[in-house]
């Protein structure tokens, strides 16, 4: 459950990008280059009720640097949702909560009611992105960034990380009684 603290600490997207020390210019190109067709406008311009979406991620983390800007491209098109990050780093403590197999995964993406109740959660990186990790030629960490990076500016996988979203999204509007 997110309080109400950890909400009102968060930033919105455009405070975000001009805190961020890195992976600036990939955000915004991320950013302009999803294009949301007229079925996704349709879905989004569509949702019934207040959906806030907190991210529990940092400027440094190259999956959050890849999804956050197409959170942000579906809060613009939403008149319904409510996007916030909250820096990992400083609410390390809050992030605890949200461990997978006992590890701190960033970044971590809930879906709230107003009352700040999860409705739905997402964690780290988008099931195409498993893949190039779990298959990935170079051993290095670094290497491995520098794949997630290429993956994150592939329009498919963009429109897979919105098609997962917008399911949650979806999802959530359900759990609150769209009819």
């Amino acid at each position: 459950m997110a309080e109400n603290a950890e909400w009102d600490t968060a930033i919105a997207y455009k405070n975000f990008l001009k805190k961020a020390r890195e992976n600036v210019e990939m955000m915004k190109a991320r950013y302009n280059d999803l294009l949301l067709n007229e079925t996704d406008m349709d879905t989004l311009g569509s949702i019934q009720n207040d959906i806030r979406i907190l991210v529990i991620g940092t400027d440094r983390c190259s999956d959050s640097a890849g999804i956050i800007p197409i959170l942000a491209r579906m809060e613009a098109a939403a008149p319904k949702i409510d996007l916030r990050i909250l820096d990992s780093a400083a609410n390390a403590q809050y992030h605890q909560q949200f461990k997978v197999n006992g590890k701190r995964k960033t970044p971590v993406v809930l879906f709230l009611n107003q009352e700040h109740e999860e409705l739905c959660r997402w964690v780290e990186r988008p099931n195409a992105a498993y893949k190039v990790v779990n298959e990935a030629t170079s051993p290095s960490t670094d290497g491995r960034q520098d794949e997630l990076m290429k993956l994150y500016s592939d329009p498919e996988i963009q429109r897979q990380c919105l098609n997962e979203f917008m399911s949650l999204v979806l999802r959530a509007d359900f759990i609150l009684g769209r009819k």
